[in-house]
Formats: structure tokens, sequence, C-alpha cells
């Protein structure tokens, strides 16, 4: 009785504190927004950047170090720094080893110093791997990094060879650093989420998770219908002082997917699925959008957790509910999208437009056992069969036709079998090529038994003597060219 009395009047006071609760929320939504209204023009600007720079505008790749469990600068093999994005000299293309900068050997210099030396404003020396040296002059530009906290790969749903489709269950965390709102958040702002407008642009908005379609039953993001009593899904968040912006997308997610099958069955595949921040990063952004008059940069950055995330996937098998695939690695890799001719309706001319964007690879193995027990063996056991006729002597024609025959049929009806694994291709499989091997090979006996019938009666030494050699010298040949075939 005093159980069911608790929990009356703890339903009686939710439904009085609650609404109040709700209601201070969005007053304190309201006013949040409407403050960054009408500071907009002179606190914010034309569009919002985290920080201006000057300095020479280059930036360096990412990589993830598995054993501190940190994101690190990029190296090769000789520990040079790998650049992603030069933002004023289009020469230096992503990938490049840096070597020195002006006299420091940056193999022996530090993550941290690396980059407080590229933030200098001064100019610089670069020396590239290959020897070359580039000098960079300082200049101003806008600068903003986006960042996926975190990308749950809930599931792999299926991958469809046929379609070219990868389909996935996630969840992906998007944040962006708003500085030029904490002075205007200080007093106001606590801890949770607060609703932000779609009045004003919000970087984090431009974001696209390139998706074969977007079906609004199962995906749940910005590009789903908001209803009128909801607020928009971006939020801001105020932590440790520091006004943020986050984004979540979640749902069941499709992407489209090139594939190789040139060692099918034995494939190994790259799955990618590309986020891009749809912004241009280019030092004649004065003359694009967003038109601040300065030169612009963007990156979409993932954050440790990203790398986290992905880590438990692999580690946990029982995540993995594919059969035909083992997913053997993920991981986050950078790269610049250029459109060389982007046409702009608003200005009515042609520029190019630089996306400095990521993509998440997930590396898969085909499970090989289904097509090597069910295909490649019986293919060989047929090809034995037929191959075995050259043992029958030679003046039995019709047995060793009616023999070689029935092989060839069975080998055929067999390339029926895993037809709809993969699509209509302009190039041969391995296993295409094991096929059409092993039909030749199936063919061999049948010819050279219609060929013996009519020298049998002139040389029957002579064609015993042929048959016995060719049956040890073409079987050899058979093994060794389907070794080659498989050996990759």
């Amino acid at each position: 009785m005093n159980l069911i009395k608790y929990k009356f009047l703890l339903l009686l006071f939710l439904s009085v504190i609650l609404p109040d609760f709700f209601q201070v929320k969005a007053d304190v939504d309201k006013e949040f927004n409407d403050k960054i209204n009408e500071n907009y023009t002179e606190i914010i600007g034309q569009y919002p950047f985290q920080e201006r720079r000057n300095d020479i505008g280059i930036f360096y790749d990412f990589a993830w170090d598995k054993d501190s469990k940190k994101i690190i600068i990029k190296r090769d093999n000789q520990n040079l720094p790998i650049i992603r994005f030069s933002l004023f000299n289009k020469d230096i293309q992503p990938g490049i080893s840096v070597k020195k900068y002006n006299d420091i050997d940056l193999s022996q210099t530090s993550d941290g110093e690396i980059k407080k030396l590229h933030k200098q404003n001064v100019e610089a020396k670069l020396t590239f791997k290959d020897n070359q040296i580039i000098s960079l002059k300082s200049n101003i530009y806008n600068y903003n990094d986006i960042k996926l906290a975190n990308f749950y790969l809930e599931h792999i749903n299926s991958i469809d060879t046929n379609k070219g489709l990868l389909e996935i269950t996630f969840i992906a965390n998007f944040t962006n650093k708003r500085p030029e709102l904490n002075s205007l958040a200080k007093g106001l702002l606590g801890d949770g989420l607060y609703c932000a407008n779609d009045s004003k642009p919000h970087p984090i908005n431009e974001i696209k998770i390139k998706e074969y379609k977007y079906d609004v039953d199962i995906r749940t993001g910005t590009r789903t219908p908001v209803p009128a009593e909801d607020c928009y899904p971006i939020f801001f968040t105020y932590d440790n002082n520091e006004v943020k912006t986050f984004r979540q997308e979640s749902g069941i997610g499709q992407f489209r997917q090139v594939f190789n099958f040139k060692n099918f069955p034995f494939d190994k595949q790259k799955l990618k699925i590309s986020i891009t921040p749809e912004v241009n990063s280019n030092q004649k952004i004065s003359q694009l959008y967003p038109n601040t008059g300065y030169a612009a940069v963007t990156f979409l950055t993932p954050e440790r957790g990203a790398f986290l995330t992905l880590e438990e996937y692999i580690t946990n098998v029982s995540k993995n509910y594919l059969k035909e695939w083992t997913v053997t690695n993920a991981y986050i890799e950078s790269e610049e999208i250029i459109t060389e001719n982007y046409y702009s309706p608003y200005s009515n001319k042609t520029y190019p437009f630089h996306e400095n964007s990521i993509n998440l690879v997930l590396d898969i193995e085909r499970n090989s056992a289904h097509y090597v027990y069910k295909i490649i063996i019986p293919v060989f056991l047929i090809l034995s069969v037929a191959w075995f006729v050259l043992w029958i002597p030679t003046h039995h024609l019709e047995s060793r036709l009616t023999t070689s025959i029935v092989a060839l049929l069975a080998l055929i009806a067999y390339n029926f079998v895993f037809s709809d694994d993969i699509p209509k291709l302009d190039y041969l499989t391995a296993l295409d090529k094991y096929i059409l091997l092993s039909y030749i090979f199936c063919c061999i006996p049948t010819f050279m038994s219609i060929g013996f019938s009519r020298f049998i009666v002139r040389n029957q030494r002579m064609v015993t003597t042929i048959n016995k050699r060719l049956r040890s010298w073409l079987g050899l040949i058979y093994l060794l060219a389907s070794i080659q075939i498989f050996s990759f």
C-alpha cells in the first residue's frame, strides 16, 4: 500500500515539475538563438570559422596509434610526416613526405613541435623526400575542423556484390567547436543539449555522408523531416565554458561500392563509407561561398572515439553476422576530393573545388570454403573422370566418347552454381579461368578419341604411345596452370 502511495506522489511531483523544466529549457533555447541572431554580424561575421590563422597553410595527415590509443601525424617508413593538404601551393600534392622545415629534420621532430612550427607567421622552406625545395609565404586564412567524434558500427547487414551495395546499421556523432559563441553562452547555458535553429549557417550541417539513398523510415539525421514541435536536429552543448554544435546521424545506411572480382573466390575487398564537409577549401575563397574575403580551409577529422568504436567492432567477433565474409580491419583515412570545373549557379562561374573528406574503410575477405568444396573440388573430380578416359583402350571408341561427353555436360552444369554470386563482368575471375581451363582439358579426351579413330587401323602402336604420353604431360600442365591461376 505504501509503495503505491509513493509511486502516486512521484508521478504527481513529475507531472508538476517536468512541464516547467521543459518550458524553462525551451525558453533558454530561444534566448540563446535570439542572442546569436542579434549579434551575428558583429561577433560571428559572414560565416562561422573557429579561428583566423596566418601561416603557410600546410597540414599533415593523421594516423591511429593502436598501441598508445591516440591520433598521431601520419609518417612514412623513414618517419617523415605526410602532407594531407596544401592550401596555398597546389603543386604540393597529398601524400608527399616532408624531410625538412627550413633546416629542421622533421623525422626527429615530435608531432607537437611540427604543429607549432607550421603555425608560425613566417616564411618557410620545405624540403621534400625527393629533395625538391619549395618556399612558402605566410598568408591569412580562416580555419574550421569538424570532428567525427565516434562512429558506432553496430552491424554490417549485407554486402550485395551484384548491386554494388553495402548496408550497415550505425550511429555517427559529429562535433564542431564554436568559440565565437562562448561569450553569448556564459551564464545562460548549462549541461545538456540545446536546440539550434536553422536560420543561420552551421558548418556541422554541411557534413554529408555519401549514401546510396536516404530512407527517412530507417534513417535519422539532418535530412529527416522535423515535426513543427521539435527542434532542428543540430544542438548546442556547453562544457568547460566551451560551446560546440552537436549532430547525430543514425539508422540504416546504404553505400555504393566498387568491387574487384579478379581473384574470386579468394578475393579481398575494400569497402568505403565516404563522409565529406562539402565546403570548399581554397586560397581564392573570396570568389566562392562562404564569401569571407579570406582564403579558407575546412577539415573533417576523426577524433579518438571514432577509432576506438571501430576497433571495438573488429574485436567483438559476435557482431559479425556475415557468413560469407570476414571483416579483417576497420580504419579511417583522409582523402582530398577535387572537382576541377565545379559550376556555381550563383556566380555563373567554374572553379576548382577542394573537399578535405574522410573514408571509413572496411577490409573484408571472402570465406572461400564454400567454393572450394562445392565447385573447385567437384570440377576437379569431374575432370579426373574425363581424363581417365585416356586409360581406356584406344580401340574402345564408344566407351571413351560416352564417358568424356557425360563429364563435359556435368562440368557445364556446375558453371551455373555460382553464376548469381557476382555480376556479369567484362573480365575473367580466377574461378572463371579455372572453369575455362577445365572445359578445355575436359574436351581434349573427346578430341583425342575422335582423332585416334582415324589412325588406329593404320598404326595401333603409334596411337597407344601418343595416348600414353599425352595423359601424363597434359595432366601435369593442367595442375601447373591451375596453381598459376590461384597464385596471387
